[in-house]
């Protein structure tokens, strides 16, 4: 049996993720692509846009469509 997750720790997680996610150095190749993955997969764009994600990282993880 699984329990809630803290929202506090999910939003922190999710800024660590978008961190990764949003770093386009060479060296960060492996880590923006599984970052980005665990975002498309554990969160939506609106939940992002709320934790203060440009639109442009929103369209780098989610594609162009998630534009708003």
């Amino acid at each position: 049996m699984t329990t809630p997750r803290d929202p506090e720790e999910r939003r922190k997680t999710l800024r660590t993720l978008l961190e990764l996610a949003g770093g386009f150095s060479p060296s960060d190749c492996w880590d923006d692509q599984r970052a980005m993955d665990l975002l498309r997969s554990q969160s939506t764009a609106d939940e992002l846009r709320e934790l203060g994600a440009s639109d442009g990282i929103i369209a780098h993880i989610f594609g162009e469509a998630a534009r708003g």
